[in-house]
């Protein structure tokens, strides 16, 4: 028994192989450290759901103890010595074989602790493990099983979980295999999870419960592999085998702590009402504040204290953007640490890369990639006490959306999550938050909805869930006054005022609403006021590791005046920098405020030496806004000019919204009930570019695609085929291209292991400064 393995490390050509005992040991450890750790968020769980506490904790050791003894085969143990792949012989599934005529003590009225260990390494969906002829059939060592099965009540005693519940052992049997018995079984208990849900309709509370067992179970044992190959790397003794290696568990358990809240957010700064209000506030909650009074530090305030009353043990940002991610990453890093803050979005590892990097060593340093990848996986997971990641990162992870949903599901369950600005979002992402919304009552999590323009339509919807918060004060400031201009921003006359501010050592935006006409502004002004000029472009099509630049370079030369910045509406809500004045084009009116949170921010009004004002001017086209809410805005913006309010500003979001319906719920709802336990394959719901499925959480009527520009490719070769130097642009630019047979772009593929990656190279030049250059052949129809 002792020499079982479950574990193999490769270090300089020598292997180092850990036994089942060991991992499974290691795995407890630190289930042992989250149950003590976390007893009040346990306690508060159970009775949330009205199961029983002990047996919760009871079956989770179980799940932990028994979670790998499908690799007790004659095949896997003689695999793993050779350093052999095993996928013709599936651990999990071979365990839940072994496990399901004797795991019958359930917490609920479902096997969900036999669903947890069959998706404890590849996420639960119908068709998982299907077809047997992908299979070999395995050799059960009995004499190791049931002596394995034995010994639990020896670590049980070990371990001292005997201080959280009571154990007297486990009754295992060895079934019969056959093919057609095991597919048998996997089938009947699928269907007995759906006829329960069909039956019952309890999703909210099913999802929840299992989600959170299975994240507990899957943290146990993600770590104490990880830690395994951690104690390899650093080894340098003469032994191969080993057994338990973990010593500090709690490492894998972080929790967060606060000595005084009110100090760690705001420093020596009081409070401005609206902030105590909130810091008192309920589960549910929305704020309406305008920018730059400190709606971040109010939703700390409130989620912290939240933590502690209700018994939960993670915050999990919400932001509408890839760039407001970072920049609340940045932020939150600074007041909580490091080591207490994690990120994700599509393309955090790129701003993870470029946080770590030291000038003198550069990035090639192998074990530098495999720790961002692993605070990737944090990420992702929401692992840390603290997360930010995207809003559609947190509606994937409640329909399976990606391999580690349900992972990532259950770690929410115990979070409370903060929504910043949920107004952010076209009609498709809306309908969806609105059904998350929902769906967050039901499952008791905690949340905060904020805005500096919440419309009266979303306040309908959630009317009699939440508690409605103001900052009346911040409401009434007129940090801004608003010109309507029946003109182009192009007009010469506007042009040659921006050169005038700029001479006279004013910082200006210029905020157009699509790409294009960014970079056609940009070369206008730049010509005007010649090289010297300390002016920027930015938008959404630079390489992905271009933005992170371009967004650090911003704060560095704003504070340089005269500055103009030249923009797209990406950075409506994702830089938090100030200009005196603002150039925009007509846009809805959320996105104008947004526009103007950029202007004179912290301002209480217009007037202060400059004339703070939000200049509008007409685009050539409605694109890429739908053309009656173009049509409302324009009819309606005459009556907004002069000195403004963040209050009259939701008066112009209520006027032009008066006829908005969205349509809830959402098919989020279905999808999140049909995926509840099993349901579909993560790789069937995902949206890709080109190939929609089963599921968007944004509106498509601009499909993006991810190139690398040719001069990278030219340079680097097949070494510059990297995220990071990938940038979106829109697909219909691509398919002009194979329509008309233009020759801009061409495939290159790379073979990666057994599969092989196709990359898309852009011909059209590039450059750090505006991007891609797509001369006359393109339409000026990209957004952002």
């Amino acid at each position: 028994m002792n020499e079982t393995l479950a574990k193999l490390e490769l270090k300089n050509g020598e292997k180092y192989f850990q036994t089942l005992k060991g991992h499974t040991t290691d795995a407890l450890k630190i289930l042992r450290a989250y149950v003590q750790r976390n007893s009040d968020v346990i306690s508060q769980f159970c009775e949330r759901w009205d199961i029983n506490k002990e047996k919760f904790l009871k079956n989770l050791f179980l799940a932990v103890y028994l979670h790998d003894i499908g690799k007790l085969t004659k095949e896997f143990q003689e695999n793993i010595r050779h350093n052999r792949r095993s996928q013709k012989y599936p651990h999990a599934y071979y365990g839940f074989f072994l496990l399901h005529e004797s795991f019958t003590e359930t917490v609920i009225d479902i096997p969900m602790e036999l669903a947890a260990i069959l998706g404890h390494h590849s996420q639960l969906y119908d068709q998982l493990y299907s077809d047997h002829n992908q299979f070999e059939k395995p050799s059960f060592l009995e004499k190791e099983i049931m002596e394995f099965v034995d010994n639990a009540v020896n670590v049980y005693e070990e371990l001292r979980f005997n201080e959280f519940f009571g154990f007297d052992g486990f009754t295992g049997t060895i079934p019969e295999f056959r093919w057609k018995k095991i597919n048998g079984v996997r089938n009947k208990f699928i269907r007995k999870i759906k006829v329960y849900l069909d039956e019952n309709g309890n999703w909210e509370r099913t999802k929840s419960i299992f989600s959170y067992f299975f994240a507990i179970l899957q943290t146990c044992d993600d770590y104490a592999s990880a830690h395994f190959s951690r104690f390899v790397e650093s080894y340098g003794g003469e032994e191969r085998l080993f057994d338990g290696v973990l010593e500090n568990p709690d490492e894998y358990v972080p929790v967060l702590r606060i000595d005084n809240l009110t100090k760690t957010v705001l420093g020596d700064k009081d409070p401005y009402e609206f902030q105590k209000d909130l810091l008192d506030a309920p589960k549910f909650v929305t704020l309406f504040a305008p920018c730059g009074r400190g709606k971040t530090e109010a939703a700390l305030l409130w989620a912290l204290n939240t933590l502690k009353k209700h018994g939960r043990n993670k915050i999990v940002f919400a932001m509408p953007t890839q760039a407001t991610s970072n920049a609340m990453y940045d932020r939150l890093k600074a007041i909580f640490g490091e080591e207490n803050v994690g990120l994700y979005h599509g393309r955090s590892f790129i701003k993870l890369r470029d946080d770590s990097k030291k000038e003198e060593e550069g990035f090639e340093d192998e074990k530098d990639v495999d720790e961002i990848r692993s605070e990737t996986f944090k990420g992702n997971v929401f692992f840390k006490p603290i997360t930010i990641t995207t809003v559609d990162h947190v509606i994937y992870s409640f329909v399976k959306g990606f391999s580690q949903a349900d992972f990532a599901l259950g770690n929410l369950q115990n979070a409370v999550i903060i929504f910043d600005e949920v107004h952010y979002y076209e009609k498709l992402t809306l309908e969806h938050l609105l059904t998350l919304f929902k769906r967050l009552i039901k499952m008791d999590i905690p949340h905060l909805l904020m805005s500096g323009t919440l419309p009266d339509f979303m306040l309908k919807e959630l009317d009699n869930c939440y508690e409605h918060i103001t900052d009346k004060e911040g409401l009434e400031f007129r940090p801004f006054k608003l010109e309507f201009h029946e003109k182009s921003v192009f007009d010469d006359e506007v042009i040659n005022e921006i050169v005038r501010g700029y001479k006279k050592g004013l910082s200006q935006f210029a905020i157009l609403n699509t790409v294009e006409r960014a970079k056609q502004l940009y070369l206008r002004l730049k010509e005007e006021l010649k090289d010297e000029a300390n002016i920027m472009l930015y938008h959404s099509q630079f390489t992905y590791s271009d933005r992170v630049k371009k967004e650090n370079e911003i704060y560095s030369r704003i504070k340089n005046k005269p500055f103009i910045l030249v923009a797209t509406q990406v950075i409506e809500v994702s830089l938090d920098i100030s200009c005196d004045v603002m150039y925009s084009e007509l846009a809805p009116p959320d996105a104008l405020g947004q526009r103007a949170g950029r202007l004179n921010r912290k301002g209480e009004t217009w007037s202060n030496g400059i004339e703070h004002a939000l200049k509008i001017y007409m685009p050539e086209k409605h694109f890429p806004y739908e053309e009656d809410l173009f049509e409302k805005v324009q009819s309606a913006v005459g009556d907004y000019q002069g000195p403004m309010s963040y209050k009259e500003v939701k008066e112009f979001c209520d006027k032009v919204y008066a006829d908005y319906a969205p349509e809830v719920p959402s098919d989020l709802l279905s999808l999140f009930k049909r995926c509840t336990v099993f349901g579909y394959n993560w790789r069937d719901i995902t949206f890709d570019g080109e190939e929609g499925r089963r599921f968007r959480v944004r509106d498509d009527r601009i499909q993006h695609v991810d190139v690398i520009p040719e001069c990278i490719y030219e340079e680097e070769g097949d070494s510059g085929l990297k995220v990071q130097n990938m940038a979106k642009i829109p697909l219909s630019y691509l398919m002009r291209d194979r329509r008309e047979g233009l020759g801009r772009f061409y495939p290159v593929e790379v073979q990666k292991g057994r599969r092989t990656k196709t990359y898309r190279i852009c011909r059209h030049p590039y450059s750090y400064e505006i991007g891609f250059d797509y001369g006359a052949e393109i339409d000026d129809m990209c957004i952002i």
